[in-house]
């Protein structure tokens, strides 16, 4: 989904090197706010959408610079006029600055809520917030898929990973289960990550349905990030057997 820009603390750090600290020459060629705002809505989502494996793996060459530089440009200004226009209300305006960053995070958990909205009410698509395949299978070949996820949270709830799982006595992984973490989805948050795992999954050939609920509260936006299938080993050289199928993540309740 969506991730902050997560490297606003080093541009900032640049502008304030590198840039002269007259306030009254800094006035000059500064971007008009209400186009400042819309850029740094858009810097949050670009870094956001980067924050996903498929795009991320996609676009590796490119760097969140020129991303940023970009973005700067689409709206007629360069990237050294949003350095100068972020290093003016960092120093000079904080509460200014902190209001536009506020106003860009409503937007985006707007967003969100829509689209959370818009996934739960379509009977199309029964896995959710869920990115991956709906369905895994494992016949015997040596494989060390562990079906990694992640989503990033702006709004409080209680949310469900849900999935039917059938493993094979003949299955070669080590205490199979599903571990998890939930961190800070930006560097400006001070908040600790969590770690979890769960219990380990049952291997005797018959289909078992598991739920894990995940509360997601406290200081937002974090990034919630796992591994389904995780094991203790690495069966590169070891067959496992089984079928993970009817996957869903999606939101139970809100407004905690």
């Amino acid at each position: 989904m969506i991730r902050r820009m997560n490297k606003i603390l080093p541009l900032i750090a640049l502008c304030l090197l590198f840039i002269p600290s007259c306030k009254s020459e800094e006035k000059k060629g500064l971007i008009p706010l209400k186009t400042f705002s819309r850029i740094m809505y858009e810097v949050h989502l670009s870094d956001g959408l980067l924050s996903s494996t498929v795009i991320r793996n996609r676009y590796y060459a490119r760097d969140s610079v020129a991303n940023y530089r970009d973005i700067a440009e689409n709206h007629g200004y360069t990237k050294e006029a949003l350095d100068r226009t972020l290093k003016y209300y960092f120093t000079h305006e904080p509460k200014k600055f902190i209001r536009i960053y506020d106003n860009t995070i409503a937007t985006l958990t707007e967003m969100e809520l829509r689209l959370e909205d818009e996934v739960a009410s379509s009977p199309h698509m029964t896995g959710g917030m869920w990115k991956g395949k709906t369905a895994y299978h494992f016949s015997g070949l040596p494989d060390t898929t562990r079906i990694t996820f992640d989503h990033i949270f702006h709004t409080p709830g209680v949310y469900s990973v849900k999935f039917t799982l059938t493993l094979h006595p003949a299955d070669q992984s080590v205490n199979p289960r599903l571990t998890a973490c939930i961190c800070p989805a930006d560097s400006l948050s001070d908040r600790e990550t969590e770690y979890f795992s769960g219990p380990g999954y049952l291997k005797d050939g018959q289909r078992h349905t598991y739920n894990f609920p995940i509360l997601i509260s406290g200081r937002l936006p974090v990034l919630f990030r796992g591994k389904l299938l995780d094991f203790e080993n690495n069966p590169g050289g070891h067959h496992r057997y089984g079928i993970v199928e009817n996957i869903s993540f999606t939101l139970t309740s809100s407004g905690l």
